[in-house]
């Protein structure tokens, strides 16, 4: 089993449709779904450090998914 499921799910979710990076549709499910503080629906409009870190990071091509996905053993 994957260490981070939704993370891997979704990026290969991004990946698989030819894409390689994420749209902004994309960052909740992709960043925050493996977290034990986020609930889907509560409360959507708050963001901690480390989601708009990852965010900037990936808009800035800083953070490449399917390098993320190997990293993981999960590629």
């Amino acid at each position: 089993m994957a260490e981070f499921p939704a993370f891997t799910r979704k990026a290969r979710e991004i990946l698989g449709s030819g894409r390689e990076t994420p749209g902004p549709e994309d960052y909740r499910e992709l960043l925050c779904g493996d977290c034990p503080f986020y609930h889907h629906g509560e409360e959507e409009n708050e963001e901690c450090g480390s989601f708009r870190l990852l965010v900037s990071l990936l808009e800035k091509g800083a953070l490449d998914l399917r390098a993320a996905l190997e990293e993981l053993g999960s590629g």
